[in-house]
């Protein structure tokens, strides 16, 4: 409670030098106009509060209502706003001073937050400013969980620094809608919220949220849960989503082109079955060195796994093994290639393993050699047809500077999309009359050096001096500064050749045939299959066998030399026994 709520009349004496304090505090609030600062003067007088620093938003509030009862000459809303101002300009002063600093130090509090007055005074102006100020109260005295509380002020520090003013405006109604939902319905934490009560939340909204703004309204639980996770002291192992940048891995681990960004664990309703995945997660993400894409298709295989079960009252620990094997059989029948429900059941088993070894389960419900498929290599022509690659580099003008030169990366060197987006500054080298590129092969976990067109080289350079981009700095950015997103460079290039009717509009653009085009091109000018391995960077020739779209052409070229010969065909040697009487 305030000092001015306790106070007693003063001393004739005490009142005048009080007074005397006071108008000499209001006349240093020269950013304030004269007429409203008299009125907001007169009004601390009229409650006996001597010093600009003792208003808060209670007396804010009584001030409202002071203006409403008493005939002023001009607006109550310009006196409320030099109300806040004052406030403002007595903080700064209190700011000088270390106590001052410390008595305003952003922390949690059991009292009414009034974000005009907020401890980051440009933060405070940039609401004061604010015409509509319903959603800058709030209420932490509220008979809600003290841990939630806690919580949603956790967050609102986080929206308050949202530069755009729409956007945060509308987050703060959302986030003040979730904070009444979570407290009526009893919410501890916010980081345990479930799919049904993300639904019963879009319930609680008014009837008026719909489209559009309902789905940026909604995203409002994810930022609690990033903001709550990424800020805590200590991993949150409990939360329903744990989003990977909190996490420090090794470059090897990660793609910045596809970044993996969260394991989510809403989607498993068992409870024992989510604890059992988190802590194979933990081991996951912490144990093994496996690359943060691996990790996430693991996980989803296994998350699929447990979802078929959710409505068991037993966990995936407790069921017999036939519901298990009935699961894999089913999965076996599916109609996907031999190598792709490989690695399913590989992922499910290394999953059973983990609980074998933790001492859950006394055995593996299931015999893996049993459910594995005899993998068939299959060879898929996938090389780019010249003609279409001849088109899109007549129209390739038409397309932003940034991608059309990724899109040369692909079509001369053969680089994998997640190299091209993950170039840097001091790939591109000169040296002996040849011009060069070093890439890092994140699928490799290793380093290339290849020879690329002294034109790529040329273009490279120019674009590198244009924009001043550094040795260690990525060529192609994100709108954050980081990698170029693969997924954002496929879609604009399926748009751009659409828009630009490459082969009619009819044209599907695939990184990854170039890397085929680029192989088969070099097998067919002569070069050695082993020269086509180490300029694409594979580990074995069985790879780049599957690369080369021109094998088979070739071997049925050659098969055709062989017969057209009259020397050695079928048909040359049944005419020599007729003409020999044979």
């Amino acid at each position: 409670m305030p000092a001015y709520a306790f106070r007693v009349a003063e001393p004739q004496e005490n009142r005048e030098e009080l007074e005397r304090q006071l108008t000499q505090e209001v006349r240093e609030c020269t950013e304030v106009r004269i007429t409203e600062r008299n009125h907001v003067k007169r009004f601390l007088m009229k409650y006996g509060v001597w010093q600009l620093s003792e208003m808060d938003y209670t007396l804010r509030v009584m001030f409202e209502k002071y203006l409403k009862e008493s005939q002023i000459s001009v607006s109550a809303l310009s006196c409320l706003h030099a109300f806040d101002q004052m406030k403002i300009h007595a903080m700064r002063e209190e700011m000088q001073t270390i106590t001052g600093r410390r008595k305003y130090e952003l922390k949690y509090e059991n009292r009414v937050l009034y974000l005009p007055y907020y401890p980051k005074l440009e933060v405070a102006n940039l609401f004061a400013k604010a015409r509509d100020k319903s959603n800058l109260v709030w209420d932490f005295t509220k008979k809600y969980e003290r841990n939630l509380k806690q919580q949603i002020f956790q967050c609102l520090n986080r929206i308050v620094t949202i530069n755009s003013t729409w956007e945060r405006k509308e987050k703060l109604t959302a986030l003040q809608y979730l904070y009444e939902y979570c407290g009526q319905m009893g919410i501890v934490d916010l980081e345990s919220l479930t799919l049904k009560q993300e639904a019963e939340f879009v319930e609680y909204l008014p009837p008026g949220i719909s489209g559009k703004r309902l789905k940026r309204w909604i995203v409002i639980i994810e930022l609690c849960r990033k903001t709550l996770f990424l800020q805590a002291d200590q991993i949150h192992w409990h939360a329903q989503v744990w989003y990977l940048e909190r996490f420090h891995f090794s470059r090897e681990r990660v793609n910045p082109s596809q970044m993996v960004e969260r394991i989510s664990f809403l989607e498993i309703n068992q409870e024992d079955n989510k604890t059992y995945l988190k802590k194979y997660m933990r081991y996951a993400l912490g144990i093994t060195d496996m690359a943060l894409s691996s990790i996430r298709n693991r996980f989803l295989e296994i998350r699929n796994l447990l979802q078929t079960f959710d409505g068991e009252d037993k966990s995936i620990c407790e069921l017999p093994d036939e519901e298990i094997q009935a699961y894999l059989e089913k999965l076996r029948k599916k109609d996907v290639a031999e190598k792709t429900f490989n690695s399913q059941l590989f992922n499910i088993r290394h999953f059973f393993n983990f609980l074998l070894v933790k001492g859950y389960i006394q055995k593996i419900p299931f015999q893996y050699e049993l459910y594995q498929k005899k993998e068939n290599p299959v060879h898929h022509e996938r090389s780019v047809k010249e003609e279409v690659c001849e088109e899109i580099l007549s129209k390739l003008y038409r397309f932003p500077e940034p991608l059309r030169l990724m899109f040369l990366h692909l079509w001369c060197a053969g680089l994998r999309c997640s190299e091209v987006c993950t170039l840097e500054g001091g790939a591109y080298e000169w040296k002996n009359g040849d011009a060069w590129i070093k890439v890092y092969q994140i699928k490799m976990k290793t380093y290339k050096r290849i020879p690329i067109p002294e034109m790529l080289y040329r273009l490279m350079k120019v674009y590198i001096e244009k924009y001043q981009i550094q040795p260690e700095e990525y060529l192609f950015k994100n709108k954050n500064g980081g990698a170029y997103c693969y997924a954002t460079f496929r879609i604009q290039m399926l748009r751009l050749c659409r828009e630009n009717q490459i082969a009619g509009g009819e044209y599907l653009f695939k990184s990854h045939d170039y890397r085929h085009a680029v192989a088969t091109e070099y097998y067919e000018s002569g070069v050695s299959i082993q020269a086509v391995r180490d300029y694409l960077g594979h580990d074995y020739e069985d790879m780049t066998r599957q690369y080369i779209d021109y094998m088979p052409r070739r071997l049925d070229a050659a098969n055709e030399e062989f017969f057209d010969q009259q020397e050695e065909s079928l048909a040359s040697g049944l005419m020599k026994g007729e003409r020999n009487g044979e």
